[in-house]
């Protein structure tokens, strides 16, 4: 910036001219660049704001999801732990239906085993095969409940597959929509730093004056 100097010919120093220290122009392309500087701290505080904001907002949707697809697991997750139950109670039943064939089964043996030695000749064939037969139904529904339980065992597996394959569901849901929600986040912040960037430029060139 220069120095003012006297000049009583032209009128602009001394006591009836300009007496303040540089150019008209110099000092009018000052002020204007102070009220450029006011201006753009003034505009980057509002994009810092709005930095924040942005911030703000998508650790909020961020968590927004977690809470939505948290219900979710927790509802497969009682769905599962019925299921579990389920399994623990076809399971009772099984041992109960086993356990009963087989006191049945010994209690049958007994009876014919004791109408064998006391009948003696009195034993027919004819009682023979009507045992054999009584023998033969026992197992046969035995083995239908066996084949019951198989059914339901297998139901309740098709069941646990596909709450599992539900879990996994929302899993893969919950990593894409957070995914798309970073990039988007990404995209506005990488925004806000290009204004940043430029704001700083401008106020290096208004210094500059």
């Amino acid at each position: 910036m220069s120095k003012a100097k006297w000049h009583p010919a032209e009128g602009e120093f001394g006591i009836f001219g300009d007496v303040e220290e540089g150019s008209v122009e110099s000092r009018a392309a000052e002020a204007q660049a102070g009220r450029g500087l006011q201006a753009l701290e003034g505009y980057r505080e509002g994009v810092e704001k709005r930095r924040g904001d942005i911030s703000d907002y998508y650790s909020g949707q961020a968590d927004i999801q977690e809470q939505e697809y948290g219900l979710r697991r927790e509802g497969v997750g009682l769905q599962q732990e019925r299921l579990g139950l389920a399994r623990e109670q076809l399971g009772g039943q099984q041992s109960q239906a086993l356990s009963q064939f087989l006191g049945d089964a010994y209690s049958f043996r007994s009876q014919s085993d004791v109408q064998r030695a006391t009948g003696g000749l009195a034993f027919s064939g004819g009682q023979e095969r009507g045992v054999e037969r009584r023998r033969a139904t026992m197992s046969d529904m035995m083995r239908g409940r066996e084949e019951q339980f198989g059914l339901q065992q297998q139901g309740l597996d098709i069941s646990g597959q596909e709450l599992g394959l539900q879990m996994e569901g929302i899993d893969l849901s919950q990593a894409k929509e957070y995914a798309d929600l970073m990039k988007s986040r990404g995209i506005e912040m990488a925004g806000i730093e290009d204004l940043l960037y430029q704001l700083e430029t401008e106020q290096i060139s208004y210094e500059g004056v």
